[in-house]
């Protein structure tokens, strides 16, 4: 069972940003292909006082620039062009929303950032095309690149669209099923009749006698050429290297298939010079458009996608739905856990602060007035330390009544967040199950340590690779706890990621959930190994619908106890890069933050350093979900050189503990159903110690007083753990100090 990838979203207006490079070129066969229409072209290029052929750009291919006009009759599509101005001013990785506002209010005075030459460009196109609605490009493994597109983008109110973020390492696909490449990308250029020359070699391996070869020829020549020359000098990213990720080679794309080349371009005469530090170039003379004669045969439908799920997940999924008749179809009598609303529960330990069960009945009854209330809150308790401020929130779990409340919740919501990589975020819809009079709830996770030690993933791109975070949350952070470091992942629905439709599969209701909860859970998988995660701490699966939730759960179950089989393998070939490619280019000038370059598989199971036990897991029944889904996943994972595992039975239930070698301890309890859940808190509560308690979450159906729980609370219909048996509640605790934690 390997589903393809089958977009149905709606069309968009693209205006496409093209260099010449065959990357660029290649995202508009990839617009095509998903449905969507690309009605412009977009270009930047050297001021006319620095028109020579190349010019050090951090952000944009400057080689070849006398070329992109003939880009217009090639593709009978409108071009636009300006200049670019101003230099590389903001470095980091992350492109600054503080600094974008400021440069674009002045974007004529000196010292601008090079970024800016985009918004008035594209400010021009959409005059001349008020339709546009997107814009792509083709970053591959470039943060730097990406973010600022997007920076950009969001600004114009355009759609951002990079089809070909991380494509060289997601699964291939079923056309080149079986084939061995390092070039997989340049493979597909070539399975659509793609031309793209070699016009600069900037790399030990490559030397002058690769310029002007076809990276995408149908022999393959050029491609194993490279992968021959580069063996020699790339040890842990040879495929990036392969594709000229790393700034190797630059490319001109001068053909393609006919749906979109109308013509190809021709070149009359060609001059190999010599530069700086072995850099070999291609200057071009006598550059015409041709008109090409006859069809070829290509259809957009010939366009190579990624397949929707990796083999491993694939391979999970077929496993699952095979056991689906020997599972017991459970059903289960739901409860409904009304619950008094207490105090707001804090806790601080470890450089982390929690901030649980923030709520605003008091405002009045409508869910924008208490969200107004609970932010104006937020930022009072934050201020109170002087220090912090919402930028410092990591993780937020936000709890309301109704999916219909979502908007009005969200808009709220997002002008807490005025810089980049807001917190990740779970949003679930509980029901009657909260408090009587409380619509929104929300609990956070502040981190105290130094900002710049902080990380975040934040792709706001469509791809093929995860769903882009369109709304104010990243898709991870992470966070530095001693040694280690503590990465929060966002809510994870089954979106297929470039349409971002929810994907519906079979309709068979087991094998449609099914490939619902193995896609959500790549979605997490990838995020997680993006962010370079050595093991899950712990996973929640928030589930909806009434029909068969007690084999949703077990399935669920299974489907997390089925990534933890016994695979030593660390060569997988579906990890996400962890090396960025504008930072091979630019020798690190683009950098900040450490780069690994060794991508461990997930789970690392070098790790462990005791018997190895399926972490923490409880399946959370709630009454909605984001866009309708009827299953969303949400982990923690950790980076780290080692942990120990350990499983106790209880009086009231079993406990399993995580500890690393950083002293960082992750504890999932299950309270056994039937307990009369009250005492049973007081007596844990009194027999183990709560100190160095840094956060604590209960999900329980069942009823609580007031203050009857220090931490964050989760009300829902149901809970279900480990063998997917139903629960009276699940606990979670994360302490620093596992010495006077939860030991008996």
């Amino acid at each position: 069972m390997t589903p393809s990838p089958q977009p149905q979203g709606k069309s968009l207006n693209v205006i496409a940003l093209i260099s010449g490079g065959k990357d660029s070129l290649y995202s508009l066969l990839h617009c095509i292909r998903n449905g969507h229409k690309v009605i412009a072209l977009a270009n930047l290029h050297p001021p006319v006082q620095d028109a020579q052929e190349d010019i050090d750009s951090f952000m944009y291919q400057t080689i070849g620039h006398a070329v992109i006009p003939l880009y217009e009759q090639a593709l009978d599509i409108p071009l636009y062009r300006a200049p670019i101005s101003g230099g590389a001013v903001d470095t980091a990785r992350i492109y600054r929303n503080d600094a974008a506002d400021q440069m674009a209010e002045s974007h004529q005075e000196d010292g601008q950032d090079e970024t800016e030459s985009l918004v008035p460009l594209l400010k021009r196109v959409m005059e001349r095309h008020p339709e546009a609605n997107a814009v792509c490009a083709g970053a591959i493994l470039s943060t730097y690149q990406r973010t600022r597109i997007e920076n950009v983008a969001f600004r114009l109110g355009l759609t951002p669209l990079a089809w070909l973020w991380n494509y060289p390492v997601l699964p291939a696909p079923v056309e080149r099923e079986g084939v061995v490449t390092q070039a997989g990308l340049l493979e597909d250029m070539a399975g659509v009749g793609c031309e793209a020359r070699i016009i600069k070699v900037a790399s030990g391996g490559l030397d002058e006698g690769f310029l002007w070869g076809d990276v995408s020829s149908a022999d393959g020549l050029v491609r194993r050429r490279i992968e021959r020359g580069m063996r020699r000098f790339v040890v842990d990213d040879l495929g990036g290297a392969v594709l000229g990720e790393g700034g190797e080679y630059e490319s001109l794309a001068v053909d393609g298939p006919g749906f979109l080349w109308k013509g190809r371009i021709e070149i009359e005469e060609r001059e190999v010079c010599s530069g700086e530090g072995g850099v070999g170039f291609v200057r071009l003379r006598g550059a015409r458009c041709v008109p090409k004669d006859g069809e070829d045969g290509v259809s957009p439908g010939d366009v190579r996608r990624p397949a929707l799920l990796d083999v491993k997940f694939s391979g999970v999924l077929d496993g699952v739905v095979s056991e689906v008749g020997d599972l017991e179809l459970k059903t289960v009598e739901e409860s409904q856990s009304m619950w008094r609303l207490g105090e707001v529960a804090q806790s601080r330990n470890g450089g982390t602060w929690a901030i649980s069960n923030l709520a605003a009945p008091e405002a009045g009854p409508g869910a924008g007035e208490q969200m107004e209330a609970i932010a104006r809150k937020i930022q009072l308790i934050l201020e109170s330390t002087g220090t912090r401020t919402p930028a410092d929130i990591v993780f937020a779990t936000v709890l309301i009544r109704s999916m219909v409340d979502f908007p009005l919740m969200n808009d709220i919501y997002v002008s807490l967040f005025k810089k980049p990589n807001p917190p990740a975020r779970a949003t679930v819809a509980c029901g009657n199950s909260l408090p009587e009079g409380v619509n929104i709830m929300v609990s956070l996770v502040v981190d105290l340590g130094p900002r710049d030690l902080r990380q975040g993933l934040h792709v706001q791109s469509r791809s093929y690779w995860a769903p882009a975070n369109i709304g104010p949350y990243s898709q991870a952070m992470s966070i530095p706890v001693r040694s280690e470091r503590l990465v929060y992942i966002a809510g994870q629905i089954p979106l297929e990621p470039a349409s971002m439709d929810m994907v519906a599969g079979p309709e068979s209701w087991l094998e449609g959930y099914s490939l619902r909860a193995v896609l959500s859970l790549q979605h997490m998988w990838r995020i997680g190994a993006a962010m370079q995660v050595d093991w899950w701490l712990g996973a929640v699966a928030y589930l909806t619908g009434a029909d068969h939730i007690g084999t949703k759960a077990q399935i669920a179950w299974r489907l997390w106890e089925m990534m933890y089989a016994q695979q030593t393998d660390s060569d997988e070939d579906d990890e996400e890069p962890v090396l960025d490619a504008w930072d091979i280019k630019y020798g690190g000038r683009a950098h900040d933050q450490p780069i690994n370059l060794e991508a461990a598989a997930l789970p690392n199971i070098s790790v462990v350093q005791s018997d190895v036990l399926v972490p923490p897991f409880f399946a959370v029944q709630v009454a909605e979900l984001p866009r309708g889904s009827d299953i969303e996943w949400q982990g923690l994972g950790c980076r780290c050189g080692g942990l120990k595992m350990a499983a106790e039975e209880l009086d009231v239930g079993r406990k399993i503990d995580t500890i690393t070698d950083g002293n960082l301890r992750y504890t999932g309890v299950e309270i056994d159903n039937g307990t009369e859940l009250e005492s049973c808190l007081q007596r844990l509560l009194e027999r183990y110690s709560t100190a160095g308690v840094s956060h604590a979450v209960l999900y329980t159906a069942q009823p609580l007083s007031a203050n009857t729980w220090p931490g964050q609370i989760v009300p829902c219909t149901s809970v279900w753990g480990q063998k997917g048996r139903q629960l009276a509640a699940g606990i979670i605790l994360q302490t620093h100090n596992p010495t006077d934690a939860w030991t008996e």
